[in-house]
């Protein structure tokens, strides 16, 4: 719990706020299409943060067996810098480790600095590079790869 917010699972009804986060935050907004075709596979999840307001975050990742993916991660911009990503991004590790999932993979705009601070805060590391990845206005951007080892409740 951070500053009256909270984490649950994140369902159906939320998609549409979702995406709202994800059009006000992102740089190339994945459309509430990608977002219900994303909520439609049985290995995604998501993670909402949320408070009295409404929605300040989601995270929406994929699980297959002992590995999972961070596919999309927003917090509202109005709230951004104010400690709820890592929350949210905690909350998800530590949901992950109690369902027995070893390690926790990501990619991120390698010009996105403040995403990967708070990545290597969190324990990722660097795995490497897939060149040209994300579309910008101008161009093309590259993706750094991180990924995390969880440790497994016994």
């Amino acid at each position: 719990m951070f500053d009256g917010a909270s984490v649950r699972s994140g369902t159906a009804a939320d998609l549409k706020a979702m995406a709202a986060i994800e059009k006000s935050a992102a740089i190339d907004p994945w459309s509430l299409s990608q977002f219900l075709e994303s909520s439609l596979l049985d290995s995604n999840r998501s993670l909402v943060l949320e408070d009295d307001s409404g929605l300040l975050g989601f995270a929406i990742y994929q699980r297959v067996q002992d590995e999972a993916t961070l596919l999309n991660i927003a917090i509202l911009p109005a709230r951004q810098r104010q400690g709820l990503g890592a929350q949210l991004l905690q909350s998800l590790v530590e949901r992950l480790t109690r369902q027995g999932v070893t390690r926790l993979l990501l990619e991120v705009r390698r010009g996105n600095a403040a995403a990967i601070a708070l990545y290597r805060r969190l324990g990722f590391v660097d795995d490497g590079v897939r060149p040209d990845y994300y579309p910008l206005p101008g161009g093309r951007e590259d993706a750094l790869l991180m990924s995390r080892e969880l440790e497994v409740d016994a």
